[in-house]
C-alpha cells in the first residue's frame, strides 16, 4: 500500500514544474511592486499627495479591488498572458500605495523587514510541502479567523475614529494577523500541492496566476503586518 501511494517520478516532476511556475510568477508580482516602490519613493510630491489626497488614496484602493476582483472572477476565461499580465497590473498597484512605506519607516528597517519577512515566507513554505497531515480543516479555521480578524481591524478603525485608545488592541491583532498569514502560507502550499498532483503536464495557466496572487497576498500582508510590529 506504501508503494501504491508514493508519487511516481513523473507525477513528482510534474507537482515541482507546477509549484515553480507559480512562485515564479509571484516573485515577478513581488519584483515588481517593490521597483514601483521604489522608484515613487524618490518621488516626495507624488508621495506627499498620496498621503494627503484623500481621493488619490482612495482611488488607488478601489482600483486594486476592481482589479484583483476582476482578476478572481474571470481568469478561468482569460488568455494564458492575460492573467498574468492583470495580476502584474495589480503588483504594480501595490507598489504605488506601498511606496508611503518609506516615509514612514528608515529604509534599513525596511530591508530588514523583508529579510524576516521572506526567510519566514520560506520555511512556512516549506513546512506546508513537505508536511504529511491534510491541513484542509486547518484552513477553513484560518479563512473564518481571517474574516473575524478584518472585521475586528475595521471596528477598531471605527472606535478609533471617535477617540477611542485601542492601542493595545491593535497591537494584539497585528501579532494575531501575522500568525493567521504565517499559517495561511503553509495551507496554500500544500493546497498548490495538490493542485499540482491533479493537474497533467500542461496545467492551465489560469491556475498558475491563482497560485501566484494567493501567495502574494499571504507575503504582502506579513510584510506589512511585521513591519509595523518593528516599531513595537
Amino acid at each position: 500500500m506504501a508503494q501504491a501511494a508514493a508519487i511516481s517520478p513523473a507525477a513528482e516532476a510534474r507537482i515541482n514544474s507546477f509549484i515553480a511556475r507559480v512562485y515564479l510568477l509571484m516573485f515577478v508580482g513581488l519584483a515588481v511592486t517593490g521597483l514601483i516602490a521604489l522608484w515613487v519613493s524618490e518621488n516626495l510630491r507624488f508621495q506627499w499627495r498620496l498621503l494627503t489626497n484623500p481621493w488619490l488614496g482612495w482611488g488607488l484602493f478601489i482600483l486594486q479591488i476592481i482589479v484583483v476582483v476582476a482578476l478572481t472572477a474571470r481568469v478561468m476565461s482569460m488568455s494564458s498572458g492575460g492573467g498574468a499580465v492583470l495580476f502584474l497590473l495589480y503588483a504594480a498597484l501595490t507598489g504605488l500605495t506601498l511606496s508611503s512605506i518609506f516615509l514612514l519607516y528608515s529604509t534599513e528597517q525596511i530591508y530588514s523587514v523583508f529579510f524576516l519577512t521572506s526567510a519566514t515566507f520560506l520555511v512556512t513554505s516549506i513546512v506546508g510541502m513537505v508536511i504529511k497531515k491534510d491541513m484542509t480543516g486547518a484552513g477553513h479555521f484560518l479563512f473564518m479567523l481571517l474574516t473575524g480578524w478584518i472585521l475586528a481591524w475595521f471596528a477598531s478603525w471605527i472606535f478609533s475614529w471617535f477617540g477611542a485608545d485601542l492601542s493595545n488592541v491593535n497591537w494584539a491583532l497585528n501579532y494575531i494577523g501575522i500568525a493567521i498569514f504565517v499559517g495561511l502560507t503553509a495551507w496554500d502550499t500544500q493546497q498548490l500541492k495538490k493542485i499540482g498532483e491533479q493537474v497533467g503536464d500542461r496545467p492551465p495557466a489560469a491556475l498558475v496566476v491563482v497560485g501566484a496572487l494567493k501567495l502574494y497576498l499571504d507575503y504582502i500582508n506579513m510584510f506589512l503586518l511585521i513591519l509595523r510590529a518593528s516599531n513595537r
